[in-house]
């Protein structure tokens, strides 16, 4: 039987160091999986606050982009604020070429910023999904809710998904250089960190 496992990350945010860290432990580790992007491939340079009034800026000037970084952008990904504001206060739509959400078997992906959440930025309000995982990025903070409950978790350690919903925060390529393994056939995750 063949194995299916996908290599999730999310929040890179134009840092090329890290998202090279990540990408060359995923072909350590996974050599074989599937690399989907949960959003927030880029960093936009202009806040939320001055984005509600510039428009056409030039690309320089609204995002950190290099070639380098470009080149590593080999994967599908959906689209996360970041990618949205860039391409507001830039007119350029091709920053908007990302599906808001994308299911892969027996799972959702999401961008979390589509998510409701807590002050603290811990606890967002899930939206209803037709699948049973639903994976996220936003917040850079890796973890498992079940039943609603937020948990810690371990690293490099599978850990069994049974029948019952779960939420999964992947956690960020910028700050932490965290991705998560999702093997849909042994129905496991593993949260890794590069």
């Amino acid at each position: 039987m063949t194995t299916l496992q996908y290599a999730l990350i999310s929040d890179l945010h134009s840092n090329t160091k890290h998202t090279k860290k990540v990408l060359q432990h995923i072909e350590q580790e996974a050599p074989n999986a599937t690399i989907l992007c949960l959003g927030d491939i880029y960093e936009c340079t202009i806040g939320k606050k001055k984005a509600a009034i510039i428009r056409n800026a030039k690309l320089k000037d609204a995002a950190i982009i290099s070639d380098k970084f470009e080149q590593l952008i080999q994967f599908p990904s959906i689209i996360g604020n970041q990618e949205e504001r860039i391409a507001l206060v830039t007119g350029k739509e091709c920053f908007l070429q990302y599906p808001e959400k994308m299911e892969i078997e027996h799972a959702t992906l999401m961008h979390g910023h589509q998510f409701n959440w807590d002050e603290a930025f811990i606890n967002p309000t899930f939206p209803k999904t037709n699948t049973q995982l639903l994976f996220f990025g936003h917040s850079h903070r890796s973890a498992i809710y079940i039943n609603g409950e937020r948990q810690l978790v371990p690293f490099h350690v599978p850990l069994s998904l049974h029948d019952q919903p779960y939420q999964i925060n992947v956690g960020s390529v910028v700050d932490n250089k965290e991705w998560c393994l999702y093997d849909s056939t042994a129905k496991t995750i593993q949260f890794m960190k590069a």
